[in-house]
């Protein structure tokens, strides 16, 4: 899956202020590098409460998504993958 954002629109909906937009662009450097090494490196760099994992799927960033990317489903994606 390829997400790209411009708007941020989600950015100001988020409860835990995650930087979304950048979020989604590691996330899609990690799937399309089958791993990777930007997005490990950059997540190493992030308090505990901005990564992806500090989504608590509550959708308030989807529900203002122009292009209905699902977040949500995306983060939790993305978490399972850093696991390995």
């Amino acid at each position: 899956m390829k997400y790209g954002c411009a708007c941020h629109y989600c950015v100001s909906h988020c409860p835990q202020e995650l930087n979304i937009p950048w979020l989604l662009e590691l996330y899609n450097e990690h799937c399309f590098t089958e791993g990777g090494f930007l997005a490990p490196m950059a997540l190493s760099s992030l308090s505990e409460d901005k990564k992806p994992s500090a989504c608590i799927g509550c959708r308030s960033c989807e529900a203002v998504c122009p292009q209905q990317i699902k977040i949500s489903e995306a983060m939790s994606d993305f978490v399972r993958k850093m696991k390995g």
